[in-house]
Formats: C-alpha cells, sequence, structure tokens
C-alpha cells in the first residue's frame, strides 16, 4: 500500500509539472488546465464539456491525541474535513461536466433572465481518491467496489485510501411552462448550508465541517426535478422535488422510497438567498441479514420514518462583509417494540432526534486574501445523527476562525484554528479516544485546482 501511495503521489506532481509548464495565467481559470494542455480546448468550445481536477490536501494536529493515535488515522474524529493528524491526501478529484442551458441549476439555485427555449441535455461526474472518499461511498454504488473492501481498522491504521464516486448522473431541460431541468443517477443532494466538495464556488470556507454537515445525507440515487417558478422584481423562486431511494444508499433493502426537495429565493441582485431543504422517508433495515449501516442502523419489521430538514441562508452586505447562517432538525421514528432494534443500544428503540444552528461571517481583505469566524452548536442527546464519526450523546459547540489566501489562480491556502467542546453525561468524552471534553484543533490546508 505504501509503494502505491508513493506512485500515486508521483503522478499528482508530475501533473502538477505540466500544469505550471503549459498553463497561459493571464487567459485561462486554473481549473481544467491540465486537460487543455494535454488535449486543448475542442471539448468544450465544441462540445460545452469541462474536465478538470481539484487536489485537496492538509497538515493537521490537536492538543489531544497520543503520539501512538496520531500515527493512526481518524485521530481528529468527530471533527470530519480532515479527520487524520499529520500529512493527508484528503482527496483527489476529477470532474466531468456537461451544464445545462436552463432556467434553473439542479441542486444549486435558480438562474436570472429569459427562459431558453431549446431542449437541452448534460451530465455529471465526479471521481473521489483519498482518504475522505471514505466517507463519500454509497451504499451499494461504489462502497461495493474492491478497493472499498477493506477492514475498517486497519483502513484506519494504515490511513488506507478509497475510491467513490458521488455524482453520476445526466441531466435534461424541457422548456415548457417556466421550463424544467431533471436529474437522475447518483447525486450529492446539496442539503445544508455547506456542500463538498470544496469547489472554488462552494458555500466552504473551512477544511473542517460542520457537525450539522455530518448530520446530513451525502449521496442519493433517483430523479429530481427543479423548476424556477418566479422571476421578478422581488427576486427568484425555484422548487424542487425528487424521488430517491434513501440515504447515500443505491440498494435500498427496505423496498420503500425517500422524498427530498427544497424551496430556493433569491433576490434579484443575487446578494441574497434562503433554502429550505428536506428529506423524509423509511429508513429501518428489513432484516438482520442485510444490515446496511451506517445509512441505517436501525432494523425494523415495519417502516420507520427517517427525516432531516434545513433552513439555510447567505446575505452579502457591500463588498467586504458576507454571512451565512443554517438551521437543522431531524428525526429518526422508532416506535419502541422488541423487534425494532439499533444495532449499537439493542432492541427497542424508541426514536431519536437532533437539532443544530451555525453561522459563519466572512470579511474579504482584498480580491485574494478572506477571514471567516464560524460559530456552532449541535444537540445529539441520543448520540445518533453523527454516527459512525462519534455516538457521544449530548451537545457540541465549536469556534472556527481562518483565512483564505488564494495564491494564484491554481494554489489556495486555508489555515484554520478551531476550539470544540461537548456538554453531556458524565461518560460522555469524544475527543482524545474517549478522554477529553474539549479540543484544540490547528489545520493547513491547500487546494490545488488544475
Amino acid at each position: 500500500m505504501i509503494n502505491v501511495k508513493v506512485k500515486a503521489l508521483g503522478a499528482v506532481l508530475a501533473a502538477l509539472a505540466i500544469v505550471n509548464c503549459h498553463a497561459d495565467e493571464a487567459e485561462e481559470p486554473g481549473e481544467g488546465t491540465l486537460f487543455r494542455s494535454l488535449f486543448g480546448d475542442t471539448l468544450e468550445r465544441d462540445h460545452g464539456i469541462t474536465v478538470s481536477n481539484l487536489l485537496d490536501v492538509a497538515y493537521t494536529r490537536n492538543n489531544r491525541s497520543t503520539r501512538a493515535e496520531r500515527k493512526d488515522g481518524l485521530s481528529n474524529l468527530p471533527i470530519t474535513g480532515m479527520s487524520d493528524e499529520g500529512l493527508e491526501l484528503g482527496s483527489l478529484h476529477l470532474f466531468i461536466d456537461k451544464p445545462l442551458a436552463a432556467t434553473f441549476v439542479p441542486r444549486i439555485t435558480p438562474l436570472p433572465g429569459p427562459r431558453p427555449d431549446a431542449v437541452a441535455w448534460g451530465f455529471t461526474l465526479e471521481f473521489n481518491y483519498g482518504r475522505n472518499a471514505q466517507f463519500a461511498r454509497t451504499y451499494g454504488w461504489d462502497q461495493s467496489l474492491h478497493m472499498n473492501q477493506q477492514d475498517n481498522l486497519r483502513a484506519q491504521r494504515d490511513k488506507d485510501y478509497f475510491l467513490a464516486v458521488p455524482n453520476a448522473a445526466l441531466t435534461l431541460y424541457l422548456p415548457y411552462g417556466p421550463g424544467v431541468s431533471f436529474m437522475a443517477g447518483v447525486f450529492g443532494p446539496a442539503m445544508g448550508y455547506e456542500i463538498p466538495p470544496n469547489i472554488r464556488l462552494a458555500r466552504n470556507p473551512f477544511a473542517s465541517k460542520t457537525y450539522a454537515f455530518v448530520s446530513e445525507p451525502g449521496t442519493v440515487a433517483g430523479v429530481l426535478a427543479s423548476s424556477r417558478v418566479y422571476n421578478g422584481d422581488a427576486g427568484l423562486l425555484g422548487l424542487e422535488l425528487g424521488v430517491v431511494q434513501g440515504w447515500n444508499n443505491l440498494r435500498d433493502n427496505n423496498n420503500d422510497k425517500s422524498l427530498t426537495g427544497a424551496v430556493r429565493w433569491r433576490s434579484a441582485d443575487m446578494n441574497t438567498w434562503v433554502d429550505y431543504e428536506f428529506m423524509v422517508g423509511n429508513e429501518q433495515d428489513d432484516s438482520l441479514g442485510d444490515v446496511q449501516a451506517p445509512p441505517s442502523r436501525v432494523i425494523a419489521a415495519s417502516g420507520q420514518l427517517k427525516q432531516q430538514h434545513s433552513l439555510n441562508g447567505w446575505h452579502q452586505f457591500n463588498a467586504r462583509w458576507s454571512m451565512g447562517a443554517e438551521l437543522v432538525y431531524g428525526h429518526q421514528a422508532g416506535d419502541g417494540k422488541a423487534s425494532t432494534v439499533d444495532v449499537l443500544t439493542g432492541p427497542g428503540f424508541d426514536g431519536a432526534s437532533w437539532w443544530g444552528a451555525n453561522a459563519v461571517v466572512t470579511y474579504q481583505l482584498r480580491k485574494d486574501l478572506a477571514w471567516s469566524l464560524r460559530g456552532e452548536h449541535f444537540s445529539d442527546p441520543e448520540g445518533f445523527a453523527l454516527f459512525p464519526t462519534t455516538t457521544a450523546r449530548g451537545a457540541f459547540n465549536a469556534l472556527t476562525s481562518g483565512v483564505r489566501y488564494d495564491m494564484n489562480k491554481h494554489l489556495s491556502l486555508r489555515p484554520e484554528l478551531r476550539y470544540d467542546w461537548f456538554k453531556g453525561g458524565d461518560d460522555q468524552r469524544p475527543f482524545g479516544n474517549g478522554r477529553d471534553r474539549t479540543q484544540l484543533t490547528a489545520m493547513v490546508e491547500a487546494l490545488y485546482y488544475f
């Protein structure tokens, strides 16, 4: 495995050398430079297909791990985003996209302007290789790949890499009524304020993620319809509704579907937006012989409804200041019967609820430098929502401060300092491998777009 990692790192460095030798800094964005250097811009110019890459690496330390724990992986948990200490290849992404000419970017936003009158099609495809791919896998899809069939304890000890395909979907736009966009396949539902991955336009100011982010579904498999239903002086209003298999699942064994959807409002100048997003559906496993954890850790003979709701928004006050915030609520039903089993706590599961709030303020010092401060609170009294990163029962709090410095069109640096504290029962200590209630974490992340 070590030899494979060295070879992979060598390939990445060779690719970056090609990019730096051939890129035209004045005319081209960093994204897609490698592909254009090797194959030209014909695919993008003539067919609207873009091919780009993102390398996401970080160095992290916290004040709670022992030397032996730092040598193994995941010693930052329950903090996610970069969960290993030391140098971590968080992810190496390959994106292949053909965007739609439509009134709505599915999962993201309604768009201003006139309604296109032509039928259009597109697609999105993403490959994610690295440590973070372990948490981006979909049950019944990329989780079954041979390189992903690893013993969890050994993978943690050896800091093994995984391969995920979190987006593989076709898109279609039909110019009927206000215009309707469709997406079908496996895709990230874009629920919550933060959405993966760390592309340049993502609303992720930090390498580490909120606890709300952990509680929300990462991928879904199904069909999503999106439409801009209003475009006027009061702004833009878009609606989305989808039917999917379940949380992070292509092969849901309970034979029930889940509903996901959103209401998305944008101001006319696009400087303010508010989103309400939800996912609702039965998420229990029907059989002890096919437990699909971690997407579901509940086994029951009848349907056990799971729901997640997120209300989030963002506002640009002026050229310097902006702010985003989120409220999240979730609930997993449990009827309390002896046949309803939580795989961690046993029979008689009678339900779990969780909620959280987080907010981030950003000050743009100059075009290439921004400072952000984030505060968050997440209550998980049954220790259910953050599984498998933690099962601690109580309330998590965190304060994170950091900057983003865009050194050039390829490289961005994001150093951050984060302090977490936890309140729960005396036996609940989620940090330092079960020893501590607080943790101070320092991290420097490098994002390389090519």
